[in-house]
């Protein structure tokens, strides 16, 4: 899936798009057929995403696809350009099973080509996307070696381990308190903690605001809910405000890049690998 590397694999993760405006998803710069772009870093999508708009500026074959869903609900138009060379940094690496779909509204005047889905940058490395320094980084060791390579940077941090439920995804257990755990996504490409209003039937009331919008652009609504209390690998952290919709596709639980950010979190490609998040000491 990747070229051997020499040397070990690091790029620098960027939070602003070329204008210089702030986005909350970590980013890295990419060239693809000659071509500059800026590709998200999503841990909460299992697929890597091109723009149809970039995918016709680098020149790629691309054939008809099925439609598919967005985070919004609404149906869009895709096609397949297999498996494409891109250059992150120095080092050539494979995207494989790209699917290209119309660029969601703000993306070309960002500069953004696309979503890459971290966790298959790399058949056997672990992916870590260091929200801390900023960086993104391929180790190619074990759980117990990674793990003393984090203590030893940060000594304090605590690190959880935590059991994937579904295959490549990065979909664990987790709660907002004083509620029970249910399958829930560590989405770096999520900007706020969601939890469907069923597994938070507590929780009444609140501010309807704008989420966000699925890749064809359609808003997601939600309600802010207030302070939390997130339980996860034996650990409590605090969620300034809560959010929750009516109706969530898939899992009814999300961890955003409100918690995320300032974090370190690494994932990788085997069925069997857990995902290994360092926090920043919490008050709790």
């Amino acid at each position: 899936m990747v070229a051997d590397h020499p040397r070990p694999f690091h790029a620098p993760i960027r939070f602003t798009a070329p204008d210089g405006t702030p986005l909350h998803s970590p980013m890295v710069e990419a060239e693809i057929g000659g071509v500059s772009t800026r590709l998200v870093l999503d841990t909460g999508s299992d697929t890597h995403l091109l723009t149809a708009e970039f995918a016709e500026a680098a020149g790629l074959a691309v054939e008809p696809g099925e439609a598919g869903m967005d985070h919004a609900g609404t149906e869009i138009e895709s096609g397949t350009a297999g498996t494409v060379p891109i250059r992150i940094g120095e080092d050539t690496l494979a995207l494989h099973s790209v699917v290209v779909i119309p660029a969601p509204p703000p993306f070309p005047g960002w500069g953004i080509g696309g979503i890459v889905s971290p966790q298959f940058l790399h058949p056997t490395a672990w992916i870590v996307i260091d929200m801390a320094d900023d960086a993104l980084v391929f180790a190619e060791t074990d759980e117990a070696e990674l793990m003393s390579r984090l203590t030893s940077r940060h000594p304090d941090w605590p690190i959880l381990v935590l059991d994937r439920i579904e295959d490549g995804t990065t979909v664990v257990q987790a709660a907002i308190e004083p509620h029970p755990p249910i399958p829930t996504l560590i989405n770096t490409g999520g900007k706020s903690t969601e939890f469907a209003r069923a597994a938070i039937p507590d929780r009444l009331g609140g501010q309807s605001v704008r989420l966000g919008g699925g890749v064809s652009g359609a808003d997601v609504m939600g309600t802010r809910l207030g302070p939390a209390v997130l339980a996860i690998g034996g650990m409590r952290i605090p969620v300034a405000d809560l959010t929750s919709r009516d109706e969530m596709d898939g899992v009814q639980g999300m961890v955003g890049m409100d918690v995320l950010r300032g974090t370190i979190l690494a994932c990788t490609a085997h069925p069997a690998g857990r995902v290994i998040w360092q926090v920043a000491l919490v008050p709790f």
